[in-house]
């Protein structure tokens, strides 16, 4: 069954899914080990999870525009967060570390609603867009099953055991 609301889901899904400590470790390996972009791999996660198909040909459009997206604003935002961290401890340089933090906190849920608007038309029959995703970064189909298995369990955690 298609969530035809899957858009306006899609941040605050993915915000409870990456609470779960097991979730959130998988996708710091995968980001540094094969620079998988987090919220592309989630949003597509969340979209085959809600029914949501994906055509193939527009996970390649998708991460090039995630990419664009993120090598302009989301990392210079982090490295300018992560380089003053610890060097500058005045009061009102950690309160501008803290005010980029929300920036880039900001940043990414923009990149998660342009990914999820990008998807608003659920395609029928396409198989597992996050699975494709993770074999275009090079994981194997046994990684690829675990970080599945990984985030399958996140939102059965996060997600389903908290609706009413």
């Amino acid at each position: 069954m298609i969530d035809f609301d899957f858009p306006a889901r899609a941040w605050p899904d993915m915000c409870a899914a990456y609470r779960d400590a097991d979730l959130a470790a998988a996708c710091l390996a995968l980001q540094q080990g094969f620079a998988v972009d987090v919220p592309l791999l989630l949003v597509l996660s969340l979209a085959d999870r809600a029914g949501h198909g994906v055509a193939p040909q527009t996970i390649a459009s998708l991460e090039t525009g995630a990419r664009d997206w993120r090598d302009t604003v989301i990392v210079p935002l982090r490295h300018t967060r992560q380089a003053m961290k610890g060097r500058y401890a005045a009061p009102a340089e950690t309160a501008l570390r803290e005010d980029i933090k929300r920036a880039e906190l900001e940043a990414e849920h923009l990149h998660v609603l342009r990914l999820a608007e990008t998807l608003a038309a659920p395609v029928a029959d396409a198989p597992p867009a996050a699975r494709d995703y993770l074999a275009t970064r090079g994981l194997t189909d046994e990684a690829a099953n675990d970080f599945i298995e990984t985030f399958a369990a996140a939102c059965a955690a996060q997600i389903e055991s908290k609706k009413p």
